[in-house]
């Protein structure tokens, strides 16, 4: 019986787009796990809550540290990268061209 030593290479491929692919994609409401990028339903709720009173629409989470919460989102025809910290403030990046879906 051959072994071959292709299918471990594939299964690490398949491994390697699942996860390439699934990187940019928007993280989900809670973020479970014991880290300082943990955060509950009620933290997302309120960075996109604070987010939403400044005006920006369409918010996807990108990523979070530490309470403070990365976040895209448009305004008037504008994408930008938000972010929020602990306590509600809202930065922005300048804005650019909306991508048209």
């Amino acid at each position: 019986m051959k072994k071959s030593i292709f299918a471990p290479a594939a299964a690490w491929g398949a491994l390697a787009i699942l996860t390439i692919g699934g990187a940019y994609a928007a993280l989900p409401l809670a973020h479970p796990g014991p880290t300082v990028n943990d955060y509950t339903a009620a933290q997302s709720q309120r960075a996109q809550a604070a987010a939403r009173s400044a005006g920006f629409g369409e918010l996807e989470i990108v990523m979070v540290q530490d309470g403070n919460f990365f976040l895209n989102g448009q305004r008037q025809g504008q994408s930008y990268s938000l972010t929020v910290t602990r306590d509600g403030k809202v930065y922005s990046s300048s804005g650019s061209a909306a991508a048209k879906s």
